[in-house]
């Protein structure tokens, strides 16, 4: 990637102004995030991601050979914590080069379901534009917001070309149509088609095709209508959950409270890791994400659920499951 790397050099300012941008249709976001990362990073090269992470920002990463340096999230607010970023870059010892990269999944976050508040991600802006940082800002969940006023996307902030925004359509229109689209600055935009049309030509013929009969037969305000449907189902659906959490776990542990997507983090008290207990819950019925998977530590007391798919009688009947399982493995510790 050295070689692709070196023809799109940042400098803070350089691209300040109006700026040119490229729109790419993807195979998915999971692509668009492997071509941006291969194409930014070299090995031993920093990028940044917040604590906990999707899995596949931590296996691209390790894979690419970059040092993975985890940010937490702000316990108080949700997302990534601003002042212990802006801590971290401050602090950044003279010798050695800073993070070139933070990847982030502002809305709805895959696994803990937080979100960035409006103030955090400017103050992540300026950062980025301070200590001279790309921000991937991968928002496959920003249309499955719960509330009416939604936050500042980090494209639209950008005045330096330093944000590449992905998008997904799986969580809207079907996932297995494996379709997304990346918006960059110009420079990068050129040199990513370049990069998919050496690994992959284009993406799916056919399933571009059907999102494009769609839309053309939707319209944009229509889709924005079936944006916030799909919205108010999450919502429902997330009601549900918290309110069998409040009956089943009160005594177990703590867990987020999301504002957006479908995902949500348990903390559970008095366990060092959460996998011993992954094999007993399949027995009993009941399958979530081990919290060790999410960052590089091995050891993790957390542990994802996700209310996307069960109807409410039943994501009742799996909390319900969950706690006897954790019930189950703290009578036996």
């Amino acid at each position: 990637s050295s070689g692709i790397n070196a023809e799109w050099p940042l400098r803070p300012g350089s691209f300040k102004g109006d700026i040119e941008r490229r729109c790419l249709v993807t195979n998915g976001s999971e692509q668009g995030n492997y071509m941006i990362l291969n194409c930014l990073l070299n090995p031993g090269d920093s990028i940044m991601i917040p604590r906990p992470s999707y899995p596949p920002f931590v296996l691209k990463a390790t894979t690419l050979g970059a040092e993975i340096i985890e940010i937490p999230e702000d316990t108080k607010s949700g997302g990534i914590d601003a002042r212990k970023l802006a801590s971290l870059l401050d602090t950044w010892p003279s010798y050695k080069p800073k993070p070139k990269v933070l990847l982030v999944c502002p809305t709805g976050s895959n696994p803990s379901g937080t979100s960035i508040p409006e103030e955090a991600r400017r103050e992540i802006y300026q950062l980025a534009c301070q200590h001279d940082f790309v921000i991937i800002e991968d928002d496959p969940y920003y249309l499955l917001n719960f509330a009416p006023v939604k936050e500042t996307t980090f494209l639209s902030m950008d005045t330096e070309g330093r944000v590449v925004r992905l998008y997904s359509l799986s969580k809207i229109l079907c996932p297995g149509l494996r379709l997304g689209f990346l918006t960059a600055p110009k420079q990068l935009g050129d040199i990513l088609e370049l990069h998919m049309q050496e690994i992959m030509l284009h993406p799916c013929a056919i399933a571009q095709t059907i999102a494009l009969s769609y839309f053309q037969e939707l319209g944009p305000e229509e889709f924005r209508s079936v944006g916030r449907e799909v919205a108010s189902y999450y919502e429902q659906q997330r009601d549900v959950t918290l309110a069998a959490l409040d009956k089943h776990f009160t005594h177990l542990g703590t867990w987020t409270k999301p504002k957006a997507g479908m995902f949500i983090w348990l903390t559970l008290d008095g366990f060092e890791d959460t996998t011993s207990l992954f094999d007993a819950a399949l027995e009993n019925g009941v399958a979530f994400l081990t919290g060790s998977s999410c960052q590089t530590s091995k050891t993790s007391p957390n542990l994802r659920i996700s209310y996307s798919l069960l109807p409410p009688d039943q994501i009742e009947m799996a909390v319900a499951r969950l706690r006897k399982t954790v019930e189950d493995a703290k009578v036996n510790m």
